[in-house]
């Protein structure tokens, strides 16, 4: 279980996408919110993000109206915390993943691609819902994106850079915007976890085959 779920465990029944939530208590401000934000990550799911009500969580976390909103001021905070939580966790994962000990460049790049992911998009693909998250998170939490997608950018063309691109690919921060619009459009066309991990495997191949020569 990651690091951003250890307040509640989750199970999926992908036939009904039903989800449950066992809470503990939380011991500090900072547990309090991710507690609520993991139960919002679950209410999402079930019900997608126009159908979800401030109502719907708070039942979800064990706490009244009034006592959500002394954490947070509506839904659409709710929403754009626990957007700004996966991305702070899957840059870290990204930065992880490339420094990796003897790694391949494909293989380096492969797990930075699933990295970036985070464990949202397993629900994203388990949940009917999963293409009104993403274009919730488009026009929600817009400025949250860009800066996260700029972010990736920079992590890829660090390590770019380190290792040495040949001259021929370009410099090393156009092959990484590269990568993150292909991993954009892979994520927004992809039907199936398994055809993303499959693009994603390609497009990894593709790249560290490249750096390799």
């Amino acid at each position: 279980m990651t690091k951003w779920m250890h307040n509640v465990s989750v199970s999926i029944d992908i036939s009904g996408i039903i989800w449950h939530a066992r809470r503990m208590p939380p011991e500090t401000d900072i547990d309090r919110r991710d507690a609520i934000l993991d139960a919002a990550f679950g209410v999402f799911a079930s019900y997608g993000y126009r159908r979800t009500t401030m109502e719907d969580i708070a039942r979800a976390a064990g706490l009244s109206r009034s006592a959500l909103y002394l954490h947070f001021r509506n839904k659409e905070d709710i929403f754009r915390s626990l957007t700004h939580r996966h991305f702070d966790t899957s840059m870290a994962g990204m930065e992880a993943a490339l420094h990796g000990a003897g790694q391949t460049a494909e293989a380096a790049l492969f797990a930075a691609f699933v990295a970036k992911d985070g464990a949202l998009i397993e629900m994203i693909f388990a949940t009917p819902h999963g293409a009104e998250l993403l274009d919730a998170g488009m026009s929600a939490v817009p400025d949250l994106v860009k800066t996260a997608s700029a972010r990736a950018t920079e992590v890829l063309c660090h390590w770019l850079e380190a290792r040495g691109v040949p001259a021929e690919l370009g410099p090393a921060r156009g092959l990484a915007e590269v990568m993150v619009a292909a991993l954009m459009g892979l994520k927004s066309t992809a039907r199936s976890l398994d055809e993303l991990r499959s693009a994603q495997r390609q497009l990894a191949g593709v790249m560290g085959r490249a750096l390799a020569h």
